[in-house]
């Protein structure tokens, strides 16, 4: 693929507001921004619930986690699966 040299900020700048709803879709989607800030007709959410520091942590821990899912024993695996079952 091409690289062009050109500034993000020059970019971003140059979007029509379509351009930047196109582009945080596509970053959702490449899972460079969360899921969470699209909501479910496909628009993007103008105001978020704020959340603790503990919280921040939990969800964080959550998205490193989800990378490791090949690493997880059995018993880890299960006693994931039994925390779903509770909570989800």
């Amino acid at each position: 693929m091409p690289s062009i040299d050109i500034e993000v900020d020059e970019f971003v700048w140059s979007c029509s507001e379509y351009d930047i709803k196109e582009l945080i879709k596509v970053l959702v989607e490449n899972e460079h921004l969360p899921e969470g800030i699209i909501d479910q007709s496909g628009e993007i959410k103008t105001e978020y619930p704020r959340k603790g520091i503990m919280e921040v942590d939990f969800s964080e821990k959550l998205e490193k986690l989800k990378l490791k899912y090949y690493s997880l024993s059995q018993e880890e695996e299960e006693f994931f699966d039994k925390v779903f079952k509770k909570y989800l």
